[in-house]
């Protein structure tokens, strides 16, 4: 019997949680650089990116956006916070945050590398926001520990363009 998503979702995150934190550095790095080689930034007018939070051990891509934000300065940068309970969106630079996105960088707790499906952490804010953002490439990002077999989809998950770990892209 395959595994819900919640026990998919505990499995992930205990794997996750159990990672060095030299692992989890040397691995992020790994997939910084893969990102700086995935497309090319230059022509991608915005991009949405997400904050890592480093109590759950989520890929460290603070370098990656240090340097888009030196390489490229009319790129519009925009992330989620939450802000109380509410979820926000705002601009990284001066301005409002741009409505789409050209690009969307996204946290996955696991993926399926043949059909690109990936599994969060079951808020559904990843979920609404992909919706909404239909013209957008969407990239997730994972350790190579998070790759499984089918996650169990519903008719709301949106699968990525790319994914990308620190051993390989999947397209």
């Amino acid at each position: 019997m395959k595994p819900t998503k919640h026990e998919l979702r505990q499995t992930l995150k205990r794997i996750r949680l159990e990672m060095l934190e030299e692992e989890r550095l040397l691995a992020s790095r790994a997939i910084v650089g893969r990102l700086n080689r995935l497309i090319d930034w230059s022509a991608v007018k915005s991009l949405h990116f997400f904050e890592p939070v480093q109590q759950l051990n989520e890929v460290d891509i603070r370098e990656f956006i240090t340097g888009l934000e030196d390489r490229y300065p009319d790129l519009q940068l925009g992330t989620s916070r939450l802000i109380g309970k509410t979820w926000e969106l705002i601009s990284i630079r001066t301005g409002p945050p741009p409505d789409t996105f050209d690009v969307i960088i996204v946290p996955m707790l696991g993926f399926d590398p043949a059909s690109r499906q990936r599994i969060g952490y079951g808020g559904g804010y990843y979920d609404k926001f992909l919706a909404a953002q239909p013209q957008a490439r969407k990239i997730g990002v994972c350790f190579d520990a998070g790759k499984t077999g089918r996650i169990p989809v519903e008719a709301y998950d949106i699968a990525m363009d790319m994914i990308v770990t620190e051993k390989t892209d999947y397209m």
